[in-house]
C-alpha cells in the first residue's frame, strides 16, 4: 500500500471508530514502518490491543478488513472456547483450523479475542505458530495478526499513566509487559498465570495499543448511527415518517437512559429495541398512524444539559453509586400522527444493591455533613490539600503519603469521616471490614484494584475488632497490609491511599506505624455540643412538641456515640407510635436517653418496700450531687435520679465533656469524699438503718483512688514521691505492703472525717435535694444548681 493510501486509511478509520485516535495512529504508523523498512517477520503485523470491554477493539479489526488492501479477509477466534471450562478445545484442531484458514486466505487478519481466557497451553500453541524462532511451512508473511485483552483496562485511565503515554510511549509499553506478565487468574486450588510467557515474549516484540474508554459523546454517536439505520430500515418496512425534534438531545437521552451498561455492543443492540417499544406503544394508541414525532422538553433539555456540564458526576452517579437515568414519556394522538415526549429525566436508585467488598465506590458524605469534629477536620482537610496539590511535597522531598489511622472511641463517626475525607478529596474508595479483614486475598485483591484504578482510597473499618482464626479470637493479621505498603511506590498523580480506623487511640500498632508506611495519626474525639446538638435536632424533624428544651436534651446526651444518638429518635418514635401518641415530648427522648445509657426502668413490684427504698436512695443520691456540686466544681453535673434501672436503683451523672489536665491531691481527696457522701448522708438520715449494701460500688472507687494516689501518684506526706508499678516483687512480701495498707486507712479515715463534716455543714441543701427526688425522681443538672444555691 502506497504512503498516501495510508492517510486514506486513518482518515475512514478515524471517521467510523469515535475516541480511538491513537489506537488508529499508532497502528497506521507501524504499517508504515513495516512498509518503509522493508521489515521481514514471519507475520506481516502482530498487535495487541488492550482495552475495556466494547470500546472498538474487534471493530477496529473490521475496519482494516472493510478499508485496508492489506487485509481480504478476518477471522476471529474467541478464546473463551478454549480453556478448561468449556473441555471443547483440542490444540491440534485448534492450530488445523489456523493453518486451513490463512492457506484458503494468504492475506488475512486473525484476531484472538479476549486471549487471557484461553488455556496456557492453547496461548503457547499460538506463538510456536507465529514466532519467528520457529520453523514452519505455511506462509504468514502477510497475515495480520491481532491479540486482544481487557487486562489492565482500568489502569490505562490512570493521569499518570497517560502521561507515560504520551511523553515516553516505549517506556509505556515496557510498563504494560511488566505489568501482563504479573496478571495472575483465580483457578480452583488457586491461581496462575492470566498469560503465557513465551507468548508475551513475542507481543512484547511487536506494537501494544492501549485503547481509550468511549466518552459520553462518543457512545452518543453509536447511539446517533444505531438509531439512525433503526429508523430507516423502519420507515421502508412500514410507510410510517419517523420524525425528530431537538435530535441531538433525544438520541443523547436515549443513550444515557442504558446507563450503567453503556457501551457500544449495548447502544447498538438495545436502542432499536427500545424506540420499537414506543413505536409499538404508538401504533396501539391510535391506528392508521402515518407519522410519529418524538420531541423533548425544556426540563429534559435541562438535565441533559447538567450531564454535559459534569460528565465525571454522570459516570460517578451510574457505575459507583447504583443510580440510573430515568425517561419520563408523554404520548398523544393528534389527527393522523402521533407525538412521544420526553417530559422529563432524572437520576433514580437501583431497587436492589449487589455491592461487595471489591466494589469501588463514590462518597456523597461531605465535612459539611457530619457535625462537630472541627480539629479532626481541619487536620483531615491539611491532608487533602498535601493530595491535591502536591507540590507543597516536593518542595520539602516528600513523597505522597501512603495513608493514616483514625482512633477514637467507637461509634464517633471515624467512619463517617473516613468516607467524607474520600468526597473532599474527590477520589473513589474500597471498603473492607467484618469478616473480610480476616482473609488475606481480599486485602491484595483491593490493592490490585486500587493500582489499576488510581487515584484510590483503601478504608479499613475497625482493624481491632475481633474474630475467630484456627479456632482461637484474635484480631485481623496486618502483614498484608504492611506487604502491600512497602511495596507501594506512590504517584503525584495517582496516589493510593489507606485509611484505618481504630477504636483504643493508645494501641497505635507499632508495626504499621515505622517510617514509609502509615506516618498520620489523627485523633476522633467524643462528640461536641455542636455535634450532639445537630443529632437532636435531627430528631425534632419528627412530630413534636414545641415544648422540648433542646438545650437540656443537649446537656443529657453528653458521651453517647453517634449509633446511640440515633437510636434515641428510632426508639423514642416508635414508643410513641406504640402509645398512639401524635407527637414526642421531652419526657419521652430523656427516658430513651437513660434507658440507652442506664438500662429500662424497674417495676414497683421488683423492688420491696419501694417507698422507703426511693427515699434512702434520694438521700444516698442527694449526698453525692451536692458533695460533687461544692467539692467538684468545674465537674458539671448532667442529672440526678433516684428511678431504679437495670443498672442500679439511682445514681448521678455527669457531663462526659474533654478535660485534658493533670487531677491535684486536694481534687483526688475530695472526690473521694463525694464517693462516702452517699452512706455518710444515708446513715445521717436513717442511722444503723441506712447501713446498707447498695454503697458497695462507691466504697471500691474510693479504695481505688486512695491507693492510687498512695502508691502510684506519690501523695502521700509519710511515704512521699513513689510509685510501685514497675517494682519486680518476684512473689515474696511486696515492698511498702504493710506501711501502704496503713496510711491507705489514715487516708480513708480523714476521708471519711471531712465527709461527714461537709454533709452536716451542707445538710439543709441535701435534704431540699432528696426531698425533691422523692417528688419528681429526676432533677437535671441546672434545677440541681437552684436548688443547692436557694438552701
Amino acid at each position: 500500500m502506497k504512503n498516501n493510501n495510508y492517510k486514506q486509511l486513518e482518515a475512514d478509520l478515524k471517521n467510523n471508530l469515535f475516541d480511538q485516535d491513537y489506537a488508529i495512529e499508532t497502528l497506521i504508523k507501524t504499517f508504515l514502518q513495516t512498509n518503509i523498512l522493508k521489515t521481514k517477520n514471519n507475520v506481516a503485523h502482530i498487535y495487541t490491543f488492550i482495552g475495556a470491554p466494547s470500546c472498538g477493539k474487534h471493530y477496529l479489526c473490521e475496519l482494516i478488513e472493510k478499508y485496508s488492501s492489506d487485509s481480504k479477509e478476518i477471522k476471529t477466534f474467541y478464546m473463551d472456547q478454549y480453556n478448561i471450562d468449556t473441555l471443547k478445545f483440542n490444540i491440534k484442531s485448534f492450530t488445523d483450523d489456523i493453518i486451513e484458514f490463512c492457506k484458503n486466505n494468504p492475506k488475512a487478519l486473525l484476531v484472538f479475542e479476549d486471549i487471557e481466557k484461553a488455556d496456557l497451553q492453547i496461548q503457547l500453541a499460538i506463538y510456536s505458530l507465529f514466532s519467528d524462532y520457529e520453523k514452519t511451512d505455511i506462509d504468514f508473511s502477510n497475515i495480520i495478526l491481532v491479540v486482544t485483552t481487557t487486562l489492565l483496562s482500568s489502569l490505562l485511565q490512570r493521569k499518570d499513566f497517560k502521561n507515560m503515554l504520551r511523553e515516553d510511549p516505549l517506556q509505556a509499553h515496557t510498563f504494560l509487559m511488566e505489568k501482563l506478565a504479573n496478571e495472575k487468574l483465580e483457578i480452583v486450588g488457586g491461581q496462575e498465570e492470566a498469560l503465557d510467557k513465551k507468548l508475551l515474549s513475542l507481543l512484547n516484540e511487536h506494537t501494544i495499543i492501549p485503547f481509550n474508554k468511549l466518552s459520553l459523546k462518543a457512545l452518543i454517536k453509536i447511539g446517533d448511527q444505531s438509531l439512525q439505520s433503526m429508523t430507516k430500515e423502519f420507515t421502508k418496512e412500514t410507510k410510517v415518517k419517523i420524525e425528530y425534534e431537538e435530535y441531538d438531545a433525544f438520541i443523547s437521552l436515549i443513550t444515557l437512559s442504558l446507563a450503567p451498561y453503556i457501551n457500544a455492543r449495548h447502544i447498538k443492540q438495545k436502542i432499536p429495541k427500545l424506540i420499537f417499544n414506543h413505536i409499538y406503544e404508538a401504533l396501539k394508541i391510535k391506528e392508521n398512524t402515518k407519522s410519529i414525532v418524538y420531541s423533548v422538553s425544556e426540563k429534559a433539555k435541562k438535565f441533559l444539559n447538567g450531564v454535559f456540564e459534569n460528565e465525571h458526576l454522570f459516570i460517578t452517579q451510574t457505575t459507583k453509586q447504583h443510580k440510573r437515568v430515568n425517561l419520563e414519556w408523554e404520548i398523544t394522538a393528534l389527527n393522523g400522527s402521533v407525538k412521544c415526549q420526553i417530559k422529563n429525566a432524572f437520576y433514580v436508585q437501583e431497587k436492589i444493591s449487589i455491592a461487595s467488598h471489591e466494589d469501588i465506590h463514590i462518597s456523597d458524605i461531605s465535612f459539611d455533613d457530619i457535625a462537630g469534629h472541627k480539629k479532626a477536620k481541619k487536620e483531615l482537610s491539611e491532608i487533602i490539600t498535601l493530595l491535591k496539590s502536591p507540590e507543597k511535597l516536593k518542595r520539602f522531598e516528600l513523597d505522597i503519603p501512603k495513608g493514616m489511622i483514625l482512633c477514637g472511641p467507637s461509634g464517633m463517626g471515624k467512619k463517617l469521616l473516613a468516607r467524607a475525607f474520600a468526597k473532599e478529596a474527590d477520589m473513589p474508595y474500597i471498603v473492607i471490614n467484618g469478616s473480610d479483614l480476616f482473609t488475606q486475598k481480599n486485602i491484595h485483591t483491593a490493592y490490585a484494584k486500587a493500582y489499576s484504578s488510581a487515584p484510590l482510597i483503601i478504608i479499613f473499618e475497625d482493624i481491632d475488632i475481633q474474630g475467630i482464626i484456627n479456632g482461637m479470637i484474635s484480631t485481623m493479621s496486618l502483614e498484608p497490609v504492611i506487604e502491600e505498603l512497602d511495596n507501594l511506590h506512590q504517584s503525584y498523580d495517582s496516589p493510593i491511599f489507606t485509611i484505618l480506623t481504630l477504636n483504643n487511640c493508645s494501641s497505635l500498632p507499632h508495626e504499621l506505624i515505622q517510617a514509609n508506611r502509615i506516618n498520620i495519626h489523627i485523633e476522633v474525639a467524643k462528640l461536641d455540643m455542636e455535634a450532639r446538638r445537630f443529632f437532636i435536632k435531627d430528631v425534632l424533624k419528627k412530630p413534636h412538641s414545641k415544648n422540648i428544651d433542646i438545650e437540656r436534651v443537649v446537656r443529657y446526651i453528653s458521651g453517647m456515640s453517634g449509633n446511640e444518638l440515633k437510636r434515641i429518635g428510632q426508639e423514642a418514635s416508635l414508643y410513641a407510635a406504640r402509645k398512639g401518641l401524635k407527637e414526642l415530648t421531652e419526657e419521652i427522648l430523656l427516658e430513651q436517653v437513660n434507658i440507652i445509657k442506664y438500662g429500662s426502668k424497674l417495676e414497683n413490684k421488683q423492688i420491696r418496700d419501694i417507698e422507703k427504698s426511693m427515699a434512702k436512695t434520694a438521700y444516698h443520691e442527694a449526698g453525692h450531687a451536692v458533695l460533687s456540686y461544692v467539692l467538684l466544681p468545674n465537674v458539671k453535673i448532667e442529672q440526678v435520679t433516684v428511678a431504679p434501672r437495670s443498672e442500679s436503683l439511682g445514681f448521678v451523672s455527669y457531663h462526659s465533656e474533654e478535660y485534658v489536665d493533670a487531677t491535684s491531691k486536694e481534687e483526688l481527696f475530695n472526690d473521694v469524699c463525694v464517693l462516702l457522701a452517699g452512706r455518710v448522708a444515708k446513715m445521717k438520715k436513717f442511722g444503723e438503718d441506712g447501713f446498707e449494701t447498695g454503697a458497695v460500688s462507691d466504697l471500691e472507687a474510693a479504695t481505688m483512688q486512695v491507693y492510687a494516689a498512695i502508691a502510684l501518684f506519690g501523695m502521700d506526706e509519710e511515704l512521699g514521691y513513689i510509685n510501685i508499678s514497675g517494682l519486680d516483687l518476684g512473689g515474696s512480701s511486696p515492698i511498702f505492703q504493710d506501711k501502704i495498707e496503713e496510711r491507705m486507712l489514715v487516708w480513708l479515715e480523714k476521708a471519711k472525717k471531712h465527709t461527714e463534716d461537709e454533709v452536716k455543714r451542707l445538710w439543709n441543701a441535701i435534704e431540699a435535694v432528696a426531698q425533691e427526688l422523692i417528688k419528681k425522681e429526676v432533677i437535671d443538672g441546672e434545677e440541681l444548681k437552684e436548688i443547692i444555691e436557694s438552701s
